[in-house]
């Protein structure tokens, strides 16, 4: 009897992110050379492999493969070779959520490679590999950070791009309608890349009309190529192009964008782009210590239009990359400024009528001297990149685009602020600090410890009183307070601190991009009343760290009811929920402190006890009397120094 030879395994193979450095690709999975497929509607696979491999060259790639997990085949085995991750990344880690594939799970193998991991799943019968691949995206960077409705379909080249990480999108093909999901249309709103566009705008016009019949809102989108139209960018995908990780003090020199998309410092190329302007995670981190990037203009450009002193960079002569199109050098502008990487520009009307006109005032604002120091750089950081994020990110890329369709866009997250006090001459300082919050919806919860129901002024706010008793526990009238509050998040404010008018926007921004159960930032800028001193601590941010100032905490409502609220005891109530949230699973990032001044009195005035000495052992800067960064005030700061003094 002759033993028939084993057939050789069927395996099936994708990869994301190696255009501009295919050899990359051929390190990255060991035993598999191909060939690789694309990800596309009219080419799915429909019978079931022995083994699928999904190849990305960084975490933003893993999440553009999620939107079109449903293309990828069925098999038995499912690798995923992630070949290189930021710092601040964490393993591959699957969170299965209510896929079946993981109950037919018979091996996991997770390994540390020289720059990434390489996951490899075995499982007894064959599973839907998108659904491993959507476990796994989710296990690494969590959920929170995008929008599911309205429900998109995408169709072309690079149209992953455009929906990053969302698993609920719609794979179309070009030509034809998106499939009907569960007897209803596949999609609400159509978006289709067609590199055609300009050459059969006329016909594709006639088609567009039978597609909006046969279910969903359209929009077509051109595919950039010509520098006369460049077409909408891409958004900004907040979950990997952010600013984690961020370097308060860089080491390096200013870069500059090159003729063919390579940052450079001198003679070193630091990142090379990809064609199309795309930033990932890890370009974004090779740029961490750079102290900002020069970007030539296409209207011609030299040092002297650019606001820089001689000497300070190397010549921007015309050259390759200004005549490239200006939608390519846009889409690098949004997603630096985006990451927290400061740039310097002249304006470009062609460019900017791309970034639009507040990100595009906001660039061209910076010069030299806004880099200079340590300080204002991270302020111009931080200006710049809630700008880019609020206006180029993701989700409000796509509530913008919804609401032009004409589709119901849910209203923006409701912020209950959660202010307890016992000292009635600190509440009308109090209130108006939350008054002049802006760019979020919000409601002020006020807890009267021990004073009169008469005691809170009149405001234009939404407020609700909570009264109490002195002899409440602080934690215990905390929760009376949560209860009495509508909101989707709940922030804790103190009563005699400062708060910039952005606070609660960038926590609300720095939760969409971390993914966290709980945000706020360290008390890095202290106000010592008692020696009238203002310091600045050495306190690390743009984090996920353990520890953030009690009253800047925002917590998701979702988390605060898992962990039961605050424990009902009267100090030390804002480090319990801080361990409640770890010992639950949950994330707790550390956003910049420049929306924050803590106000220090003598210890036994605070729930907090550090004495005011504590604080005078350990700061990077120090001014005499009361000082504010310029990101505390509406106006730029009139102190050459550093900030408004008051």
């Amino acid at each position: 009897m002759v033993r028939s030879a084993s057939r050789a395994p069927r395996t099936w193979g994708t990869s994301a992110g190696f255009g501009h450095c295919p050899e990359s690709l051929r390190r990255v999975v060991d035993g598999f050379s191909g060939p690789w497929h694309a990800l596309n509607a009219a080419g799915a696979p429909r019978e079931p492999y022995d083994c699928v491999v999904v190849a990305v060259r960084t975490l933003s790639d893993l999440r553009r493969v999620v939107p079109m997990h449903r293309l990828l085949p069925s098999a038995g085995r499912v690798r995923v070779a992630l070949a290189e991750v930021p710092p601040w990344a964490t393993g591959p880690m699957p969170a299965p959520g209510q896929s079946d594939a993981w109950r037919h799970l018979a091996d996991l193998r997770i390994t540390r490679t020289a720059t990434g991991w390489h996951l490899d799943a075995s499982f007894t019968e064959p599973v839907a590999a998108g659904e491993v691949v959507t476990s796994v995206a989710r296990g690494l960077l969590g959920t929170g950070r995008h929008m599911s409705q309205p429900v998109i379909g995408l169709a072309g080249d690079h149209a992953d791009e455009w929906r990053p990480g969302d698993a609920n999108a719609t794979p179309a093909e070009l030509t034809l309608p998106p499939p009907e999901r569960r007897d209803a249309p596949g999609c609400d709103l159509l978006l289709r890349l067609d590199r055609d566009r300009d050459r059969d705008r006329d016909r594709d016009r006639d088609r567009d009309r039978d597609e909006v019949r046969a279910g969903g809102a359209h929009i077509d989108l051109g595919s950039g190529r010509d520098h006369a139209d460049p077409g909408p960018l891409p958004p900004v995908d907040e979950a990997v192009i952010n600013p984690i990780g961020f370097k308060r003090h860089p080491t390096g020199p200013l870069a500059v964008l090159g003729p063919d998309f390579a940052v450079t410092s001198g003679s070193d190329v630091l990142v090379r782009l990809g064609p199309r302007g795309e930033l990932t995670d890890v370009e974004v981190a090779r740029l961490r210590n750079v102290r900002g990037v020069v970007i030539p203009s296409s209207e011609g450009a030299g040092p002297a239009t650019i606001r820089m002193a001689s000497g300070s960079a190397p010549g921007l002569a015309p050259g390759p990359v200004a005549e490239a199109a200006v939608g390519t050098v846009a889409r690098i502008v949004a997603g630096l400024a985006a990451a927290g990487v400061p740039v310097i520009t002249r304006p470009d009307a062609a460019r900017d009528a791309v970034l639009g006109p507040e990100l595009a005032e906001a660039v061209a604002a910076v010069g030299e001297e806004d880099l200079a120091s340590d300080l204002r750089r991270e302020e111009t950081a931080i200006r710049l990149r809630g700008i880019a994020l609020r206006n180029h990110g993701a989700v409000a890329r796509w509530r913008a685009i919804a609401s032009s369709a004409g589709l119901p866009v849910p209203p923006e997250p409701m912020v209950s602020v959660l202010l307890c006090t016992r000292r009635p001459e600190m509440i009308p300082f109090a209130v108006q600090q939350m008054e002049r919050q802006r760019g979020v919806r919000l409601e002020l919860i006020v807890g009267l410890h021990g004073l009169p129901a008469g005691s809170v002024p009149a405001t234009d706010l939404p407020v609700t009183v909570v009264e109490a008793s002195g002899g409440l526990p602080f934690g215990a009238l905390l929760n009376r307070m949560a209860a009495a509050a509508s909101g989707t998040f709940l922030a804790k404010v103190d009563d005699d601190d400062w708060y910039g008018p952005d606070h609660l926007a960038d926590l609300l921004l720095a939760r969409l991009y971390s993914g966290a159960d709980l945000v706020g930032a360290a008390p890095e800028f202290v106000y010592l009343e008692p020696v009238d001193v203002t310091i600045r601590r050495r306190v690390g941010s743009e984090r996920f760290a353990p520890f953030v100032a009690g009253g800047t905490m925002l917590i998701t409502r979702a988390m605060f009811d898992a962990v039961g609220g605050f424990r009902p005891i009267p100090r030390t109530v804002d480090g319990q929920l801080l361990e409640a949230v770890q010992a639950a699973g949950g994330r707790i990032y550390r956003t910049h402190g420049f929306n924050y001044v803590l106000r220090r009195r003598n210890a036994r005035e605070h729930t907090w006890q550090p004495p005011v000495q504590s604080f005078l052992t350990s700061y990077e800067e120090q001014w005499r009397g009361l000082v504010f960064n310029s990101l505390m005030e509406d106006a730029p700061a009139s102190s050459p120094a550093y900030g408004r003094r008051k």
